[in-house]
């Protein structure tokens, strides 16, 4: 097996194409006061959570318990479980991978 190196090019490209999604997405939030309100817009806008964290400079343990309150207070509201919630052990296992990538990039 032969490794293949990437393509500068490419490399190049993928790099300019994040950077003008982030500009974007902070355009999107820009006039949003609370952090709660620019979490869910780019949540609903497709961003996952990580993605999220980076763009506004928050820890991904704080974006997923946003976005954990924003889904339940979705659902009450809806008075469904169709945008239920994860259930609360799924919750804590990715505040601990959080944590533990937190740890290891330290």
């Amino acid at each position: 097996m032969s490794s293949k190196k990437e393509d500068p090019q490419l490399t190049e490209i993928s790099k300019k194409l994040d950077t003008l999604i982030r500009l974007s997405a902070l355009n999107l939030v820009r006039d949003i006061k609370t952090q709660k309100d620019q979490i869910a817009l780019l949540s609903d806008s497709g961003f996952e959570p990580k993605e999220i964290a980076d763009i506004l400079l928050a820890s991904r343990i704080t974006v997923n318990s946003v976005i954990y309150k924003i889904r339940k207070e979705r659902s009450v509201k809806e008075g469904n479980r169709k945008h239920a919630p994860p259930e609360e052990a799924e919750v804590q296992e990715e505040v601990q991978r959080s944590e533990g990538e937190a740890t290891q990039s330290s």
